[in-house]
């Protein structure tokens, strides 16, 4: 049987979607590759007989990827083969295949009268399935853990940062955070600052007092959604960053409702879940971050927990773009003037747009906005200027 184009193409797809889902361990073995396991979601590999092993394959977003340091090389297993035994690509893609147990879809198809091209349900529910259970390794991170936990009113360091951000009043369940994790290197290293514990209280989600190179926070343990109950209410206030809870405790009354820190804008499933489990749909406060991340978290939070009604911080869409609750405070606006009750789509009106003017742009969002935003500033200058000339000609009416 011939097969189009497409055809031919959608099982090759098939066959790589699932290669790059599984674990190259029993590969590694089976070429007897010298590496080491950097907690349970990445392998440093000598693959050049180097003093300091500078190749890694570890989970990305699900999926196992490749990237040697130390050459540039990359992708996945079938790369790692041909870089270590010198296999051409079919060669060593075959042989991955084999040794993990993944389908050739193209061969089959050939040496078979007939075969589907097409994805069953159960062909997209187990692959689903697989990058769900990668997922959660990938997030697992045993290379990290907290290890002591004290009061911000023991930190003058950690005092001080607060301060200068306009947090005086320290919200309850922000802590002084140390924690240790295993580097790609094997090194363990210990890193603090001040956080919130996640919901199950063994992880937690810190913001560092100083840049660490790029870096302002860290997860130890579990990735996850921070979530403090409150018994005796049914409001729940919901943030996208511990610093926004933070800012917010100066002006907010929330000692007296359920608070949820998201700790990452990809976490908006779990926040939609939490609040149908615990029954906390009713009586919901957004506090978004103004930005193209802000509003998906937003639109996709009340989609998913079929939120019909609930409030959010208003922001200037884009005269303010990039602005969060802690900057507001800054600013010296008051929340409380911002809050508006808003349908869901609002939220996913403004998404679209930003996303239309991203995708149209070869330029980052942010950089797109502060030039239009300048361009604005221009021209209102500009015309203020002339304003001003032609009123000094102009005569006095009274």
């Amino acid at each position: 049987m011939k097969y189009t184009q497409d055809e031919i193409k959608s099982f090759i797809s098939r066959t790589n979607e699932e290669l790059i889902l599984k674990d190259p361990q029993p590969v590694l073995d089976d070429l007897g590759v010298e590496y080491k396991e950097i907690g349970n979601d990445c392998y440093r590999m000598n693959l050049r007989n180097e003093r300091t092993p500078s190749a890694f394959i570890s989970l990305k977003n699900g999926i196992w990827k490749y990237k040697d340091f130390g050459n540039g090389n990359g992708g996945n297993i079938v790369n790692i083969v041909m870089d270590a035994t010198g296999k051409d690509f079919k060669s060593a893609l075959n042989y991955s295949l084999q040794k993990l147990g993944v389908t050739n879809h193209l061969e089959d198809a050939l040496n078979a009268q007939s075969q589907s091209y097409t994805l069953s349900d159960a062909d997209r529910e187990r692959i689903r399935q697989q990058r769900e259970a990668n997922k959660q390794k990938e997030s697992s991170h045993t290379i990290s853990k907290v290890t002591t936990i004290y009061d911000v009113s023991t930190n003058q360091l950690a005092l001080d940062y607060l301060k200068a951000r306009g947090i005086h009043k320290i919200p309850p369940h922000m802590k002084i955070i140390n924690g240790e994790y295993t580097n790609r290197y094997g090194e363990t290293k210990r890193a603090f600052g001040v956080g919130v514990l996640t919901k199950d209280g063994t992880g937690a989600d810190i913001h560092f007092l100083k840049k660490v190179g790029d870096l302002k926070t860290m997860s130890f343990g579990k990735k996850d959604i921070s979530f403090f109950p409150n018994s005796n209410s049914n409001k729940v206030a919901i943030f996208e960053s511990k610093m926004d809870y933070a800012a917010a405790y100066q002006q907010m009354p929330l000692d007296n409702v359920n608070v949820v820190i998201a700790n990452s804008s990809s976490n908006s499933h779990k926040i939609a879940e939490l609040l149908k489990k615990e029954n906390l749909t009713q009586n919901v406060m957004m506090f978004n971050q103004n930005d193209l991340a802000g509003y998906k978290f937003v639109a996709e939070v009340a989609k998913n927990a079929n939120l019909t009604n609930f409030k959010s911080i208003n922001y200037d869409v884009r005269n303010e773009y990039q602005k969060d609750i802690n900057d507001l405070l800054l600013d010296g606006e008051k929340l409380a003037d911002r809050i508006m009750e808003r349908p869901l789509i609002y939220f996913e009106q403004i998404k679209e747009s930003l996303q239309g003017i991203q995708d149209m742009q070869s330029k980052p969002l942010d950089t797109v906005i502060k030039e239009k935003n300048a361009e604005f500033q221009y021209s209102k200058n500009s015309l203020r200027e002339q304003l001003g000339k032609n009123s000094s000609k102009s005569t006095n009416i009274y």
